[in-house]
């Protein structure tokens, strides 16, 4: 069986830059940022996120990954988005955390990008998205404050590879 981590949260919470940290932490590891795997556009109506694309780029690329562990960063809205993926990853034993950071803090770090700030309010509600499905991830992590580094070394701490 293969240990999978899924680090979920908002845009600008830091999925990306502790899913590498806790990635390089790990021996014999691999690293996938599920944004980069959804890269096709225009998506559909129907899947605005690229779901479908995700999750099967990611259960193509599985057998690679199968027998060392694997961290994954990536936005996820409810358990229905989840099941997309695990169900493409025969033999995962699959741990979700979600990463959390405050609406200011959110708003800070997502605006200090310097790009697409136009969209902070959408970012800001799907963050809120996040905190009404409060079973959707084994652990949560807060963010607000921390060293990515911390963060990193919390979460690893909390997950079994």
């Amino acid at each position: 069986m293969s240990t999978v981590l899924w680090l979920l949260g908002p845009s600008g919470v830091g999925k990306s830059t502790v899913g590498w940290l806790v990635y390089r932490s790990l021996d014999r590891a691999s690293y996938v940022d599920a944004d980069q795997l959804g890269l096709c556009y225009p998506s559909t109506a129907d899947d605005p996120a690229n779901h479908r694309v995700k999750s099967a780029a990611l259960g193509a690329l599985w057998p690679e990954f199968r027998g060392s562990p694997l961290v994954v960063s990536g936005f996820l809205d409810d358990p229905a988005e989840a099941r997309r993926y695990t169900d493409r990853l025969p033999g995962a034993d699959l741990t979700l955390c979600r990463l959390r950071v405050s609406r200011a803090e959110l708003r800070a770090r997502f605006l200090g990008r310097g790009w697409l700030t136009g969209a902070v309010e959408g970012v800001l509600d799907r963050a809120e998205v996040l905190e009404a499905a409060p079973g959707l991830a084994d652990f949560t992590v807060d963010t607000d404050g921390r060293a990515p580094s911390s963060v990193a070394a919390e979460v690893r701490k909390r997950w079994t590879a």
